[in-house]
């Protein structure tokens, strides 16, 4: 005769009760991970579209400046206020930021600079504050030779300027 020990059958239903918990818990987790994903991963208030179609920059050109201050001075001891040697040299470009989200925001934008080649030259920003909804803000920004320029380039080396990043932060009110 046979005897069963039902303190083993029970060990392992037990076993089993656990593991299927634990896979319960880790699909849940999984799923509480891709609904977050999705939902930050959408513009506030749930707006799709991608922020660098909120922003266009156009209309780029070098204005050469050969005049000194009136009030600069070679002989005293100062260096803030010296006459310059060379012409300031600077890339002025129009750029337009337009909120389409749902509500009140701030944009912070990326605009790099590129040669007649396709290489980069440098960057600067750009903004806007506390734009409301569907509201555009259009001001001039520009590149000098006392930027952020890759080594041994100048504001005339720029043949266009283009979006590269922008963010946007939605505000309360």
């Amino acid at each position: 005769m046979t005897t069963v020990d039902h303190r083993d059958r029970a060990g392992g239903l037990a076993l089993a009760v656990v593991a299927a918990l634990a896979a319960l818990a880790v699909l849940a987790l999984l799923l509480a991970g891709a609904t977050a994903w999705w939902a930050l991963g959408k513009d506030d208030e749930g707006g799709d579209g991608d922020l660098l179609e909120h922003v266009e920059v156009s209309g780029g050109k070098l204005t050469v400046d050969e005049s000194d201050s009136e009030y600069c001075d070679d002989t005293d001891i100062y260096s803030y206020n010296d006459c310059d040697a060379n012409s300031d040299e600077i890339y002025t470009f129009t750029y337009e930021i337009t909120n389409k989200g749902d509500g009140p925001a701030n944009y912070s934008v990326i605009v790099n600079a590129f040669d007649d080649d396709g290489d980069f030259v440098g960057q600067t920003y750009v903004g806007a504050t506390h734009l409301k909804s569907g509201r555009t803000d259009s001001d001039k920004g520009e590149f000098s030779e006392y930027g952020t320029l890759e080594d041994d380039r100048e504001p005339s080396d720029i043949a266009s300027v283009k979006v590269a990043h922008a963010e946007r932060t939605p505000l309360a009110n």
